[in-house]
C-alpha cells in the first residue's frame, strides 16, 4: 500500500502534530562532536543533542561508532533542509522527500545499533517526527493549522 503526499502530509500536520511538535522547540544552540564528525545543524534540536551526546558517552565498538555516526550524518542533513525551508518559509516537495528519506535512514541506523546493544532507541529519536511535521506543513509555501 502506498500513501499519497497529501495523505502523509494529513496525517503528519494533523494527528501527530500536538504530540510530536514539542519535541523540537527551543533549541540548545550546540553542536555534537562525535567521531571524525561535527554536527553543523544540532542547533535547531534540542532532542538531536540529547540523542547524540546520550551515544557518544555508550559507545565502544567501532562497528556502533559507524551506526551512531550514519544515524548522526542524516539527522544533521535532514536539520540542514529543515533550516533552507524555514529561511525559505516554503518547502519544495523535493526537500520533503529528502526528509522523509534521511528520517528513514536514521531510524534504520537506530534500529540496528539499538538492536547490537540491546537497547530500544526508538524513544530518543521522536525528535524527527517533529521536523517533518514542520516541513510538512510549509509544503507550497502553505503554513496551515
Amino acid at each position: 500500500m502506498r500513501i499519497r503526499k497529501s495523505q502523509l502530509k494529513s496525517i503528519l500536520t494533523e494527528e501527530l502534530s500536538p504530540w510530536l511538535a514539542e519535541q523540537t522547540e527551543g533549541g540548545l544552540g550546540e553542536q555534537v562532536a562525535f567521531g571524525d564528525y561535527t554536527s553543523e545543524n544540532f542547533d535547531l534540536c534540542p532532542g538531536a543533542v540529547k540523542a547524540f551526546v546520550k551515544l557518544k558517552d555508550e559507545m565502544s565498538e567501532q562497528h556502533h561508532v559507524d551506526l551512531a555516526l550514519k544515524a548522526m550524518r542524516a539527522v544533521d542533513e535532514l536539520l540542514g533542509i529543515e533550516r533552507d525551508v524555514l529561511a525559505a518559509e516554503t518547502a519544495t516537495e523535493e526537500q520533503f522527500e529528502s526528509m522523509v528519506d534521511l528520517a528513514g535512514e536514521t531510524r534504520v541506523a537506530a534500529g540496528q545499533l539499538g538492536a547490537e546493544i540491546g537497547q530500544n532507541l526508538a524513544p530518543d529519536f521522536k525528535f524527527v517526527g517533529g521536523h517533518l511535521i514542520k516541513v510538512a506543513k510549509l509544503l507550497g509555501g502553505s503554513d496551515e493549522n
